[in-house]
């Protein structure tokens, strides 16, 4: 049995946490919820279920199918984020409950990230950096740094955070190309985007950034064939889902290949990842801890925005977006399911 926070009186629904939450989210939903932070064990999860009327699903909690239908009190299911690849929301659907996510507080914070990585990439900050602090001062002669200027991005799904990507991309004078099916191609050039298929992406970018939903069909889309049509020399960085590569092996074969000269790596498929792989001693690998998305301003409006659609639906009012706006009839609005796209 996990850690659980101690239980409140039981005057107010009960809404259990799959890891830890800001005092605002505390705030927020005072007097609408007693509100119970567990570490995210199952068993602990399990055993108040009976009794557990909302769930908040926190970094990479899980939330299966088995935990809702043992759940018969639920109303409301919340992710402090859009991405909903760790809720079975199918089974929220088949049950009626509303998955609560917030769209549109992250884009700006996870676009600039991937922009940021491809800058460093090409600045090569890191190696520079490190001559400096080592007395390697003469070697800036031999450390080739590049320009983003002129270059051709291809950036994969254009959702929300892809959308602000391309424009940043742009705004640095880079050509932009995008792979996006579920979009079509009208709809990529009125976006102001060359539409390519996947292939023609890896084919013809200079740096690659990738932004789609972790799903059944794209898990595993940027496979080792995929990546060895990059480059020579591409930079390719990666602040979705770490599922949507193959594997890492492919990464670290890519880069020993030389189609890829640099990578960037926000998330990953376990996290946090296995240190033993060869591709976390490679210098060629810019690392973060799946953070790029939480600036400051992010995480409040996060918190803020996902404490509010739990309130309104404990109180029985409609919450601003969540993934499954089917369970809402026929007057849901929103592109459903796109609510829970990169």
């Amino acid at each position: 049995m996990g850690t659980v926070s101690e239980m409140p009186p039981n005057s107010e629904p009960l809404v259990v946490t799959t890891g830890p939450v800001p005092e605002a989210v505390h705030s927020l939903l005072a007097g609408a919820a007693r509100l119970v932070v567990t570490d995210g064990d199952h068993d602990t999860l399990l055993a108040l279920a009976a009794e557990t009327e909302g769930f908040i699903v926190r970094g990479d909690g899980h939330l299966p199918a088995s935990l809702i239908e043992a759940a018969p009190r639920l109303r409301v299911i919340a992710r402090s984020g859009i991405g909903v690849d760790n809720v079975d929301v199918a089974a929220a659907t088949r049950r009626g409950i509303p998955v609560v996510v917030t769209p549109d507080v992250g884009a700006v914070a996870v676009a600039e990230g991937a922009i940021a990585l491809l800058l460093a990439l090409a600045k090569r900050l890191a190696e520079l950096d490190a001559l400096v602090r080592s007395g390697r001062w003469a070697e800036r002669e031999t450390t080739v740094v590049s320009e983003l200027a002129g270059s051709t991005l291809g950036v994969v799904g254009m959702g929300r955070i892809g959308r602000r990507a391309a424009g940043l991309g742009a705004g640095f004078g880079m050509h932009v190309v995008a792979a996006d099916p579920a979009l079509g191609d009208e709809r990529l050039r009125e976006l102001g985007v060359e539409p390519v298929t996947l292939a023609e992406l890896f084919d013809r970018s200079d740096h690659i950034t990738l932004h789609a939903p972790l799903l059944a069909e794209t898990r595993g889309m940027v496979t080792a064939e995929l990546l060895g049509r990059a480059g020579p020399g591409a930079f390719l960085v990666n602040l979705a889902r770490g599922g949507l590569i193959e594997s890492l092996d492919a990464v670290a074969d890519a880069l020993d290949a030389g189609a890829l000269a640099g990578v960037g790596l926000d998330v990953f498929d376990a996290e946090p990842p296995d240190l033993g792989h060869r591709i976390f001693s490679d210098p060629r690998v810019l690392l973060s801890p799946h953070a790029l998305g939480l600036s400051d301003k992010s995480r409040r409006r996060i918190f803020d925005d996902m404490s509010q659609g739990v309130r309104a639906v404990l109180e029985g009012r409609r919450p601003e977006a969540v993934a499954n706006p089917e369970v809402y009839g026929s007057e849901a609005d929103g592109p459903p399911p796109a609510l829970a796209r990169h």
